[in-house]
């Protein structure tokens, strides 16, 4: 089976995909806190560690034939330093890493644009949560060792429910008919590309309710 590692596997969408995927794959657990982990995670390896750390990344990266990354909402730019360092140490290329849409101002309209800058920030101030999540995004695409998708979904929400799913690029704005996505569905995508990573490889993609 494949050996799949996630990384701030205590998050909301991470413990999902971990449930979905349990009997599936081989699943190392890496959190800082494994209290936070809520029901049964067996036959799962847990470790508890430090995302900026970049000896214990690569001490569980060793073996892993990909790596789930569900780490923030901050310090995003220095964790993706960690992240990509720790992945040549090991030697492991494949990488699914968890951004957020909007980090390219790619709104779907100017006034959807607005408003994220008002909340988020701007995309292009580091110090924003905007910025951060693009300079981190920047630093895992621009990594030529590595092959990674960069998943950015829309505003979350809590609907018990798999939804259906539209995929926008890399250079494209958020098309005006996509909705809010629930964290099931965020989950269940990154699921089935876990288990079928042969898709979406060396791309940006957001993904919304369509």
């Amino acid at each position: 089976m494949k050996n799949v590692l996630i990384l701030g596997a205590s998050g909301n969408i991470a413990q999902m995909v971990t449930d979905n995927l349990k009997d599936q794959v081989n699943l190392t657990l890496f959190v800082r806190s494994p209290k936070k982990l809520i029901g049964d995670k067996s036959p799962a390896t847990i470790i508890q560690g430090d995302a900026l750390d970049v000896a214990q990344l690569t001490e569980a990266m060793k073996g892993q034939d990909l790596v789930y990354s569900n780490l923030g909402p901050d310090r995003m730019a220095e964790m993706a330093k960690t992240v990509r360092q720790a992945m040549i140490n090991a030697g492991v290329k494949r990488l699914i890493w968890v951004a957020t849409a909007g980090i390219y101002g790619e709104e779907s309209t100017d006034e959807g644009l607005a408003r994220a800058t008002q909340i988020y920030g701007r995309y292009d101030d580091p110090n924003s949560y905007f910025g951060d999540e693009r300079v981190g995004a920047d630093i895992i695409d621009q990594a030529p060792e590595l092959n990674a998708t960069i998943i950015r979904p829309n505003a979350l929400t809590d609907a018990p429910v798999v939804e259906n799913v539209v995929v926008d690029g890399r250079n494209d704005r958020i098309r005006p008919s996509a909705q809010p996505i629930s964290r099931m569905s965020v989950a269940d995508f990154i699921s089935k590309l876990i288990l079928n990573d042969a898709q979406y490889e060396h791309d940006s993609i957001a993904i919304s309710q369509g």
